[in-house]
């Protein structure tokens, strides 16, 4: 059997309203539920304009909030209090934190069907 070496992203900390929040990886039991949040406002920025998105935030903000719950360090009050824009932008930064963890592990996973060593090898 060969050596499958696992990567296990670190946690990324941003600073949200004057406050060190951390970023967390998505784990797979709200893979879904990151997945179509992930996916509605990439559709929505692909053609979208700053009044789309912001209604977007007030309309989603519950969406947001649930997958902001499990992927920061933000407790379910603290989320309530911040503003729609700041919510979008938070989760616009948990995507591109996630899905640079995904651009690095989605080369890896390859290599490993393809009976490739791995880079790290």
């Amino acid at each position: 059997m060969s050596e499958l070496k696992i990567l296990f992203p670190k946690p990324v900390t941003v600073e949200v309203m004057g406050r060190k929040v951390q970023i967390l990886p998505v784990k797979l039991r709200h893979f879904e539920r990151y997945g179509k949040a992930a996916g509605n406002l990439i559709e929505l920025f692909s053609q979208a304009s700053v009044q789309q998105i912001n209604r977007y935030a007030s309309s989603h903000s519950r969406e947001l909030r649930r997958v902001l719950l499990v992927t920061t360090t933000l407790k379910r009050w603290q989320l309530w209090f911040l503003p729609a824009a700041v919510t979008t932008q938070l989760f616009i930064e948990v995507v591109r934190v996630n899905s640079g963890f995904f651009g690095e592990a989605l080369p890896a996973m390859v290599r490993a069907l393809n009976g490739e060593p791995s880079s790290s090898d």
